[in-house]
């Protein structure tokens, strides 16, 4: 009995714990029809902040709008972090391409 939670002791069972996510990761939330237009971007792209406690869903960060919707129809990226460290090449590419040529044969 050393490898049981309070929760399974409790309640006899283990907790479900497919709704967890990794705080941080990507969230792509979607905007309900009655809150865009029709040529408006059907998701927005956020960070997960939390769970919400009021309702059941994720709270979202937008840092474009620096609004916080509640959503159940989020898609994660947990693969991936709003905060990575951007990997740019630190010396320029080589590549075959010669401008002056391109430039005399048009």
């Amino acid at each position: 009995m050393h490898d049981v939670i309070r929760h399974e002791k409790f309640y006899g069972k283990k907790p479900h714990l497919s709704h967890v996510r990794i705080f941080g990761s990507i969230a792509i939330v979607h905007i309900p029809n009655e809150k865009r237009q029709k040529l408006d971007p059907k998701s927005e792209k956020c960070i997960l902040i939390r769970f919400s406690l009021e309702q059941k869903g994720y709270k979202c960060f937008n840092p474009s709008t620096r609004k916080v919707p509640v959503s159940r129809d989020v898609v994660f990226d947990e693969s991936a972090s709003w905060y990575t460290i951007d990997s740019t090449p630190s010396k320029p590419i080589e590549t075959d391409f010669d401008i002056d040529t391109y430039q005399n044969d048009n």
